[in-house]
């Protein structure tokens, strides 16, 4: 079998980290290649799994070249199956896939609302596609995606992120931080208008004045980084809050903290099966999140943390304070949501379920 993933880009994000591992999953003997219209830290990293990456960067702003590229790269190849996970990629997939009859997997949906930029040429390259697959249920019907030919193929996470542990099933550094460590929170993700890293750092405001404090972690990069980091330069001051350089990995961070949040603007977007919520549940953190999107297909109000208003800090400074104060709940939520990624968000079963797409696709 020959399968090209093809990628409007390779920076350090979640839709590049679940192409990567489904690159990287499929069965031996497959031919993988993926396809990109510009580069990024992935690149390197599928390099280094022995994935055959081709980067086809613009020299200029409307230079047309790389998608000339792309199709050339489909004819060349002529894969069994071309799976799209990027928008652009998709609209110029779709024609020739179309030509030479090959099945065109479109996965761009990977968040619980409708992105408007661009709207009318992703909804040509979902028309055009074989297979329109969303990561969350939320993300198919906010879509509207077309019933016959939608499906939803949950994250995998990968559990040899966490081998430095020397085990996989539960050690006190994959559970949490220990009660020696102070009270901390994390939230990841990226720092731009649509992650709410003011809710969280409104929250840890008001903490502090309730004389409740909290260490916050605020891991991430991207436009809003510099004025979040000056915000807040008062309780960085104090050690409350903390802005860690991750890099590329994050969970050596996520492990040292006791709650796991995730605040979106819904204003601006919603989750569809968060990369970041995974990523705390795997690790033994309960999770409070906003409500909206795929958030509450991952996490089970009250049994693996705590859905809340998106847009509401004393909400949650509150969950925050109750998890502090309620060790044996917060511990019972942590594993209770270690044990959901293990039966319902494994690699495995994401990388069964895109075979079983590809299978269905080859048959039409």
């Amino acid at each position: 079998m020959r399968v090209l993933l093809l990628a409007d880009c390779l920076p350090n994000g979640g839709r590049e980290r679940q192409m990567a591992l489904l690159a990287t999953g499929l069965p031996k003997g497959w031919q993988r290649r993926v396809c990109a219209l510009d580069g990024g830290p992935f690149e390197a990293h599928l390099h280094a799994k022995g994935i055959t990456v081709e980067v086809y960067e613009r020299r200029a702003r409307l230079d047309p070249s790389p998608l000339a590229a792309i199709s050339r790269s489909i004819m060349a190849l002529r894969p069994d199956v071309v799976h799209s996970w990027g928008w652009m990629s998709t609209a110029v997939a779709g024609p020739v896939c179309r030509l030479l009859k090959v099945p065109l997997i479109d996965g761009t949906i990977r968040t619980g609302a409708l992105q408007p930029g661009h709207l009318w040429l992703k909804r040509i390259g979902m028309a055009c596609a074989t297979t329109v697959v969303a990561n969350s249920r939320a993300g198919a019907e906010a879509w509207s995606a077309d019933p016959a030919k939608a499906r939803v193929v949950y994250n995998g996470f990968d559990w040899s992120r966490l081998a430095t542990d020397g085990t996989a099933t539960g050690s006190q550094s994959a559970r949490g931080a220990g009660p020696e460590s102070p009270f901390t929170v994390v939230m990841t993700g990226r720092m731009a208008p649509e992650k709410s890293y003011q809710v969280v750092i409104a929250a840890a405001r008001v903490l502090k004045k309730n004389q409740f404090p909290c260490r916050f972690l605020l891991i991430g990069h991207g436009p809003e980084r510099t004025q979040l980091v000056a915000g807040t330069a008062d309780l960085v001051a104090e050690g409350l809050v903390t802005f860690p350089e991750a890099g590329m990995e994050v969970l050596d961070y996520v492990r040292q903290a006791h709650v796991g949040v995730l605040m979106t603007d819904p204003k601006r977007a919603r989750e569809g099966c968060s990369n970041a919520i995974m990523e705390y549940m795997a690790c033994g953190l309960p999770v409070v999140c906003g409500e909206g999107g795929g958030n509450r297909e991952v996490v089970v109000d009250g049994k693996t943390g705590f859905v809340i208003p998106p847009a509401d800090p004393q909400a949650l400074a509150q969950r925050i304070a109750y998890l502090r104060d309620h060790e044996a709940e917060r511990r019972a939520m942590g594993d209770a949501g270690r044990q959901r990624i293990v039966e319902e968000f494994s690699l495995e079963r994401m990388i069964a379920g895109f075979l079983r797409i590809y299978e269905e696709a080859l048959s039409f």
